[in-house]
């Protein structure tokens, strides 16, 4: 058999790269806010931590650009970059976007699962949203424990996998900054780090809600929940919120003192 050579009209592509030094710099510094070793104030000094990341200073700067244009940093003129702190206004504006970004998501899931129970696929629309259950549990175990930041863990996990679940990138990408502005404004909390009591049966309503495809509903439950953390952080009111004392305050991260060194 014989094949004729014909020339193909291929796509554009982008060439494929490995993660950047800025690109792991940024990830590094957003794990950090994440998990609570950079608190809300704290300061990011560039000596140091370019230092302690191996890098050069111009590649820290621009990874912290980054973290500036999406409000984890905050650059203040004369004093350097500070870890974000989630005031009253902040948090207000902050939930609105929040809202809007979880409600499509939201949406999105509940028309998914619809379509797949009207389809007669009831096991399909039940492995969609397990994820989501797998969450639950972990908050459970979490909260049986006392484990308070892991039970925020699974909080955060569960709203990041709806986006997820949502397989639209945007909304993930998007999601993947907005768990770290919540993770911010509870360290913001001056009544220190918490979760609700009700967390388990609050994540149980909203699953039972997708999983009948009432999109409806779950609007309405995110909407109540994420009002309540706003008002919670605004009002710093205690009422039905577990804590944990190790996270009450934040003595700032322990950076190495290091000489000042040139660009």
């Amino acid at each position: 058999m014989t094949f004729r050579q014909e020339r193909v009209q291929l796509p554009m592509m982008q060439p494929l790269r490995r993660p950047s030094i800025i690109d792991q710099a940024e990830l590094e510094l957003r794990n950090a806010i994440y998990y609570g070793d950079l608190r809300p104030g704290d300061p990011v000094p560039e000596v140091q931590v370019s230092r302690q990341m191996g890098i050069s200073r111009s590649s820290l700067r621009e990874a912290c650009q980054r973290l500036v244009r999406d409000g984890l940093l905050t650059q203040v003129p004369g004093r350097g970059l500070f870890v974000t702190h989630m005031d009253a206004e902040t948090m207000s504006d902050f939930i609105d976007y929040r809202l809007g970004i979880e409600m499509q998501a939201a949406t999105i899931v509940a028309d998914r699962i619809t379509a797949l129970r009207r389809a007669g696929d009831d096991a399909g629309a039940d492995r969609l949203v397990a994820p989501l259950r797998v969450c639950i549990e972990r908050s459970r175990a979490a909260l049986a424990a006392e484990e308070v930041i892991e039970a925020g863990n699974a909080d955060l996990d569960l709203h990041q996998q709806l986006a997820e679940i949502a397989q639209n990138r945007f909304l993930g990408a998007a999601m993947n900054t907005i768990v770290i502005l919540t993770r911010m404004g509870s360290f913001s909390d001056p009544l220190g780090f918490g979760v609700r009591a009700d967390l388990t049966s609050m994540h149980e309503s909203l699953l039972d809600a997708l999983s009948q495809g009432d999109g409806s509903r779950a609007r309405a439950l995110l909407r109540e929940s994420l009002q309540e953390l706003a008002s919670r952080l605004r009002s710093g009111v205690q009422a039905d919120v577990v804590r944990d004392p190790d996270l009450l305050e934040s003595s700032g991260p322990e950076w190495t003192t290091l000489a000042e060194t040139p660009e």
